[in-house]
């Protein structure tokens, strides 16, 4: 897994619970992208279930109030964590706290998964199994495109490509970096626990998972006796293993990526000057900004 930037976590907060793996840089961009959710929300998914003419309708209704919702329940709250955010910039941080505003920011995803699990339960229900057979092959194909870019490089070229990718996301709130700073970002991904071959048996063991339970509630719907409480509980357990793998050693594995996501945050920022403090405050102020604009 790519290092990602703290800040931008947090910031990504108000779409990526929406949006699986939404990731917006930008002030405008998230203005644009977040107003964009539901029409940029029902073609991701339709991409993967390929929906009936009657589904697509009852998902595109379903994202409409998913977002606003979320516009007049999260939003707040996510403005709220990027003030948090901000009084933290300009001082020294400890991994207890890197890792307490981390614990806030899972809070608010969990939320979004609970009412997007019973908004989507409906639609769920009715999938059929060409539909299901449709999604394992696209988790199929993009598998493989992630292998490709992950697998088949070499170990310095996958290093250089991660390295890149975390100096440019710390630059765009810290500006330029020293070379100590990049020496730093360099050995915490040299030393992470992530590794692209564990990464990748997860991914396809979750994915296997989550499609058995999906073709088990389909299958379960028409009897009776069918409870639409447990199975609204069911797809929330779905959209929640990402962050909180059901498998005890998946999420021992978790749990330490993100102590040492928390660890790794906390020891750069108390490398960088006071005029790169400056800068991502006001960043994360202009973010805050953006986001109270569209409550």
């Amino acid at each position: 897994m790519a290092k990602i930037s703290f800040w931008l976590r947090i910031i990504a907060a108000s779409v990526a619970a929406v949006v699986v793996s939404a990731s917006l840089s930008g002030c405008s961009a998230i203005k644009l992208g977040y107003n964009q959710l539901p029409e940029i929300s029902s073609w991701w998914l339709d991409n993967y279930i390929n929906f009936t003419d009657t589904q697509a309708t009852q998902a595109k209704q379903a994202l409409k109030k998913l977002h606003a919702w979320h516009r007049k329940e999260e939003l707040p709250l996510v403005a709220d964590l990027l003030v948090q955010a901000q009084n933290m910039a300009p001082q020294n941080i400890s991994t207890q706290q890197a890792c307490e505003v981390w614990g806030k920011l899972e809070k608010r995803i969990e939320s979004v998964a609970m009412e997007s699990s019973r908004l989507a339960t409906p639609i769920v229900l009715q999938l059929t199994p060409r539909q299901l057979r449709h999604l394992e092959k696209q988790w199929t194909v993009k598998n493989e495109e992630w292998k490709k870019d992950w697998l088949q490089p070499s170990a310095d070229d996958r290093l250089k490509k991660r390295l890149d990718a975390t100096v440019d996301r710390f630059s765009d709130f810290y500006g330029d970096l020293s070379s100590e700073q990049i020496k730093m970002l360099r050995l915490q991904i040299e030393q992470s626990l992530w590794s692209p071959e564990v990464a990748i048996q997860n991914r396809i063991k979750r994915q296997q998972s989550q499609l058995l339970v999906l073709q088990s509630l389909t299958q379960d719907a028409s009897k009776p006796g069918f409870n639409l409480a447990q199975a609204e509980n069911i797809v929330l357990q779905l959209s929640l293993q990402s962050i909180r793998p059901q498998d005890p050693a998946l999420l021992n594995l978790q749990l330490q990526l993100e102590q040492q996501a928390c660890l790794n945050f906390s020891q750069f920022h108390n490398t960088t000057t006071p005029a790169q403090r400056q800068k991502a405050q006001r960043r994360l102020r202009a973010y805050e900004k953006d986001i109270r604009e569209l409550i």
